[in-house]
């Protein structure tokens, strides 16, 4: 995954591998277009995602995070 401006501090390349697979197996067009890199063409750096992915997903990266940080903090 590119590295948006400003940078994703505090992720791990496994994490941002996780969530790219949270937002693949929640979008069926995502899935298809086999990443979530960004490619500088609006049509593909832009897909139209229902409300009910992006719920699945937010859930799945917020367990995520809330796993992460209860290890951390063991």
């Amino acid at each position: 995954m590119h590295q948006r401006a400003g940078g994703l501090k505090g992720i791990t390349k496994r994490t941002l591998r996780v969530l790219e697979q949270i937002a693949m197996a929640a979008d069926y067009s995502l899935e298809l277009r086999g990443d979530i890199e960004e490619r500088n063409n609006d049509s593909e750096d832009f897909p139209e995602v229902s409300i009910n992915a992006i719920q699945a997903m937010l859930e799945k990266a917020y367990l995520l995070g809330k796993a992460d940080g209860m290890k951390k903090a063991q």
